[in-house]
């Protein structure tokens, strides 16, 4: 939720940058692009996105039915983070990333999908 409110406020309420260092702060950018602004055809990205939230939501199932909390979690940031960009997808034909950082545009839903993989990747140490 609190990545599509920042995403509204990102279209709506913010109309220049908003540096808060020289390598830190907000400003919406249009992100046509996958990880690392690579060019791939919007079609082709929220087709293969829905395939795999879909599969994503298979893995959660599987976890919550064997009461693996770890990786439910993770699947669950991860869901959440696909969600909230393929929503942009479909409503915009891209995605709002709001949150400069270094060199790039990231958004709250980026971080949940990074969070979601680490999570799962540290889960996966533990077996």
């Amino acid at each position: 939720m609190l990545d599509r409110l920042l995403k509204w406020a990102a279209q709506n309420l913010w109309t220049q940058n908003n540096p808060v260092s020289s390598f830190l702060g907000w400003h919406p950018y249009h992100n046509s692009g996958i990880a690392f602004g690579l060019p791939v055809a919007n079609s082709f990205t929220v087709a293969i996105s829905a395939i795999l939230i879909i599969g994503m939501l298979a893995l959660a199932l599987l976890a919550w039915k064997k009461n693996n909390i770890l990786p439910l979690l993770g699947w669950i940031y991860l869901i959440g983070g696909a969600i909230s960009n393929l929503t942009d997808r479909i409503a915009c034909g891209y995605v709002i990333d709001y949150l400069f950082i270094l060199t790039g545009y990231i958004n709250i839903g980026d971080v949940m999908i990074m969070s979601g993989l680490l999570v799962l990747l540290l889960g996966a140490n533990k077996k």
